[in-house]
């Protein structure tokens, strides 16, 4: 979409009316300011307001800010053969753009502004009528696409070149100048020939007609006679010949005001429909002062009675019979705001693009309604123009916006914020918005005061959350979170069983070896108490001196313990096997070197590593017991006090950890 200056086409320099000398004053819009070419066919206003030029390679439509241009693939065309004429432009409600030319009918989608084709095309000719219903003329009827009506025409000689509905009825019009009438339903209802004999060869090659305010339908029909302009009064079913000459009338044009407009080989004619006075305009004057004496080929009348021209090698022209620039009476006609881009991060961005793998404009931005951006994308900005073409400056926009204050606001271009610009552009910016739902609503017009009729463009769009906040992460957070509680707790209780496991183990040994202690505590007592024991003990066995091989195994065997020292399930069975032994070879070896059991062995180093922890008070005694593989601090507290005589906590300094081998034999 190329931006030009618009300012420099519909301001005039001086008060314009409806006299002969300043209408011949019009302003250009050509390749300059945008237009794909300066070869203008044909012209039609859209319902919103922009107006649509014909080129001979092209599609240009107007916003009133800038000009989108659609190519026109000559090669997609739908064949039509019973249509002879020039080019002839209709718009349906389904915002397809329809292109007939000479037996080819060619279709824009001015949504996606592509261009469409249907392959099993098979009417003979082409029709939209004023109420926007689409017509396919086959053989001996007429097939309305909509609303599945058929109207008969076998009975009706000639061939078919215009159909319009007006007041509830459909009227077709004949090559031969006929007009056949049906009601609303289908039926015929009557017919009426505009003229007879030799008017009928000299008219009967085109046909183009537009529906008046007055009950009357106005035709221009041309041939090889030249052209002639007629009315049909539907109420007294009469005819009038208005015009008519050997020059050719190419196109015709009805203002709000009730003036026709007819161009010529030779400039245009103005014709008021009231009156039927007359006024040649054979030499135009553009800006500069030049004088445009030929060349002009159409003309279409917008919604506030201004003028455009369409030419062969000028391009565009453009006359407003209202107020110019320095004019100090009030502006007050109906505009409607019309979104002309969306911009993300300062460019606009285009219909039908990928962004990121992803198109964020499916239509042209007229047709927007919803959005969807990325959470990245939370910065948009929306601009909207409207077609007042007279003063811009005095457009004003009203808006509200569901993420601000959700209140409404009036904007011109005298407000502060410069967020209406003097071509009577709004635009909008949006700046790091939340996840979330949004509503944009504007509406526009010429009266600040009067809004009673005025439009509302709505758009909704939503700014996602980043993945790691939708609906599917927070279920795979949870997912995460219930299997690591269901691990943890797995785990816990293995340990518990685990330990509960060792504890019992553990406790049995010292039953056993409780046991043994107080057996020899009860000899003990039992010779101590006999009468006839000896006044001295008799001497022990003489204890041998530990071999070196002795010294290493029981090195080897203790540092073994003591790197597994915090592994609670590291016993007898492990010892053994990372000593290369049986469990019996180890049990044998240990009580005849150190009489004490493999079992006593390892708790033995686990409490006197303990002991000796406590005495650093580097840690609590909970945990001391877990760093000393006890399964619990009861269970350690027990076998700490049966091996030291007190309780961990009573334990005093100057311990140390002595294991002392004795190999007695």
């Amino acid at each position: 979409m190329k931006i030009f200056a618009l300012i420099a086409i519909i301001i005039f320099a001086f008060h314009n009316s409806a006299s002969a000398d300043n209408e011949r004053n019009f302003y250009t819009l050509n390749r300059q300011n945008g237009l794909s070419d300066n070869c203008i066919w044909q012209l039609l206003q859209l319902g919103d307001g922009r107006m649509v030029s014909v080129t001979p390679h092209s599609v240009d439509i107007f916003d009133g800010q800038g000009i989108t241009t659609v190519e026109i693939d000559t090669s997609m065309y739908m064949t039509i053969l019973l249509y002879n004429g020039a080019t002839h432009i209709f718009a349906d409600p389904n915002q397809l753009l329809w292109i007939k030319q000479w037996q080819h009918l060619y279709c824009i989608d001015l949504k996606t502004l592509t261009q469409r084709k249907f392959d099993d095309w098979d009417s003979y000719d082409f029709y939209i009528d004023g109420n926007g219903e689409t017509w396919l003329l086959k053989p001996g009827k007429l097939c309305a696409v909509n609303s599945n009506r058929i109207l008969d025409l076998s009975k009706i000689d000639g061939v078919l070149q215009d159909v319009v509905s007006s007041d509830g009825q459909i009227f077709t019009f004949w090559d031969s100048g006929l007009l056949a009438v049906f009601d609303d339903d289908g039926n015929f209802a009557y017919q009426t020939a505009a003229y007879s004999g030799d008017s009928i060869r000299l008219y009967n090659k085109t046909s183009l007609v537009v529906s008046g305010p007055d009950t009357k339908l106005y035709q221009v029909r041309t041939g090889e006679g030249g052209s002639i302009l007629m009315s049909f009064d539907v109420d007294n079913r009469t005819w009038q010949k208005i015009l008519s000459g050997s020059f050719m009338m190419h196109t015709l044009t009805l203002t709000p005001s009730n003036f026709i407009y007819i161009t010529t080989s030779d400039g245009y004619i103005k014709i008021d429909a009231k009156t039927l006075e007359q006024q040649q305009f054979s030499t135009l004057f553009l800006p500069d002062g030049t004088a445009l004496s030929t060349g002009i080929n159409t003309v279409c009348s917008d919604r506030e009675g201004g003028i455009w021209l369409g030419t062969y090698n000028n391009g565009l022209l453009y006359s407003s019979p209202l107020s110019g620039l320095f004019d100090t009476q009030p502006l007050d006609i109906e505009v409607e705001p019309i979104l002309t881009a969306v911009y993300m991060h300062g460019r606009p961005l285009q219909t039908g693009a990928e962004y990121d793998g992803k198109v964020l404009l499916e239509f042209a931005p007229p047709y927007i309604e919803n959005l969807v951006f990325k959470h990245s994308e939370n910065s948009p900005a929306f601009q909207f123009s409207t077609m007042n073409y007279v003063r811009p400056r005095e457009t004003f926009y009203r808006y509200r916006f569901s993420g601000g204050d959700n209140q409404e606001h009036i904007l011109s271009a005298d407000s502060s914020g410069n967020y209406v610009n003097d071509k009577g552009i709004f635009y909008f910016p949006l700046v790091a918005l939340s996840p979330g739902s949004y509503t944009l609503e504007v509406a526009a017009s010429t009266n600040p005061n009067n809004w009673q009729n005025a439009k509302i463009k709505t758009i909704t769009f939503i700014i996602e959350s980043p993945w790691w906040q939708t609906k599917i992460a927070y279920l795979f957070y949870a997912m995460i979170l219930a299997a690591g509680l269901a691990a943890g707790l797995n785990i816990y209780r293995r340990r518990e069983r685990n330990s509960q496991e060792g504890e019992k183990h553990e406790n049995k040994n010292c039953e056993d070896n409780s046991n043994e202690d107080h057996s020899h505590e009860n000899i003990n007592r039992e010779y101590e108490s006999r009468e006839d024991m000896p006044l001295e003990s008799p001497t022990p066995a003489p204890k041998s001196e530990p071999s070196a091989q002795e010294k290493e195994f029981m090195a080897r065997a203790t540092s073994l313990v003591e790197q597994h020292l915090s592994d609670s399930q590291y016993g007898v069975e492990q010892l053994a096997a990372d000593l290369c032994m049986e469990r019996t070879g180890l049990y044998k070896k240990l009580t005849a070197m150190i009489q004490q059991s493999p079992v006593a062995f390892i708790r033995s180093i686990r409490l006197h590593r303990a002991a000796a922890m406590i005495a650093q008070k580097e840690c609590s005694i909970s945990e001391i017991s877990e760093r000393t593989g006890f399964g619990s601090v009861s269970y350690f507290s027990k076998c700490f006090q049966k091996e030291f005589g007190c309780k961990p906590s009573e334990y005093g300094e100057g311990q140390h950890y002595d294991l002392r081998i004795d190999t007695r034999k």
